[in-house]
């Protein structure tokens, strides 16, 4: 079979993933270019493989500068997903290479993720199911009764308060669907979004991450993990909030205090959290909130449904594509690299 020049040309490019994506992104990929999947993320069994890629398509694992200078010929990092904090982008930068991501291509399923987390708490699910199971309702009574008799009554979220921090595209979904179906009352504290966002997502602004978890009912974490988030939410914080509350985080694991949550969770002056992500991950078998069953642990699963898997493979494949073939990507992390011409 002879191929067409331009197909010949785009196959030269090599594109390596450090895990595989959904089929519809490599397809898209295959299209233009070579696909290797590497045996594993790890830097050991990627070095090998990075010096003649064009191309690193990356999703949790963490990428170093020693990585990106040993691809001489890397014109673009891909993140399959929103974070970039597991990127060193100063030394990307630095090296002209560019980093494009996927902001968008979750929102729903993280959205949907939060919401279901908290009405998993509200409902008190963790305890009743396992009391369940374990027979503690096999006795003379009603049902319904026995819940009540038992303590495992529950909450409705209607009229309660919701707090998010951060007010990005997870956050105003979470709020949509939170005022406009739930009828809880929504505030959030965001000090780099403008009045006209939060009018529009029909949010009460807060001055401060203080009166947030002062005032809340539930707390959503919707913030990037930066130097300046890490541990936002620490032991000071947490005597803040109302011993009936619950946090919620879908965002990343640093920006919690885990030890603080877990003193806070034990003593009772919290009623509970949800977390997806952690400080480390994954967890050693030995993590502490595994103890607690006022706690819902999840596997950083919020952006694994199967519309999100889709989106995030077809966006980041697109932007590499585009960079490789010398067009400015929709979702470019470092456009300094762009403008200087780096490339």
């Amino acid at each position: 079979m002879c191929l067409e020049p331009e197909r010949v040309k785009y196959l030269n490019f090599k594109v390596l993933l450090t895990e595989s994506i959904s089929p519809v992104g490599i397809d898209l990929l295959q299209k233009k270019a070579r696909v290797v999947i590497a045996p594993s993320p790890s830097e050991d069994d990627l070095l090998p493989l990075i010096g003649d890629a064009d191309a690193l398509l990356i999703r949790s694992s963490r990428i170093t500068a020693r990585l990106m200078e040993a691809g001489k010929r890397l014109k673009v990092i891909g993140r399959h997903g929103i974070g970039l904090d597991n990127i060193d982008l100063q030394s990307a930068t630095r090296l002209g290479i560019a980093v494009v991501h996927t902001p968008g291509a979750n929102t729903n399923a993280v959205a949907e993720h939060t919401l279901w987390a908290m009405l998993h708490c509200a409902r008190n699910f963790n305890k009743a199911e396992k009391a369940f199971r374990q027979g503690e309702f096999c006795a003379a009574g009603s049902l319904p009764g026995l819940v009540q008799k038992l303590g495992y009554t529950t909450l409705e979220l209607k009229g309660k308060v919701l707090g998010l921090v951060g007010l990005g595209r997870i956050a105003c979904r979470v709020a949509e669907i939170a005022g406009k179906c739930l009828y809880m009352r929504v505030k959030a504290y965001d000090p780099l979004v403008s009045e006209s966002v939060f009018k529009s997502a029909g949010v009460e602004r807060c001055q401060s991450l203080d009166d947030v978890l002062r005032d809340s009912d539930f707390i959503s974490l919707h913030v990037p993990y930066t130097k300046d988030t890490h541990h936002l939410v620490g032991e000071r914080e947490l005597f803040l909030v109302k011993p009936t509350a619950y946090l919620i985080n879908t965002s990343r694991g640093g920006i919690v205090d885990e030890e603080a949550l877990y003193r806070a969770l034990k003593e009772g002056r919290l009623a509970g959290a949800a977390l997806d992500v952690f400080e480390r991950e994954p967890p050693g078998k030995d993590m502490p909130l595994f103890e607690l069953d006022n706690v819902l642990l999840t596997p950083h699963m919020a952006a694994m449904s199967d519309l999100a898997l889709i989106n995030m493979a077809t966006d980041v494949s697109q932007g590499i594509l585009d960079v490789l073939e010398g067009r400015r990507p929709q979702y470019l992390a470092n456009p300094e690299v762009w403008e200087s011409h780096l490339l």
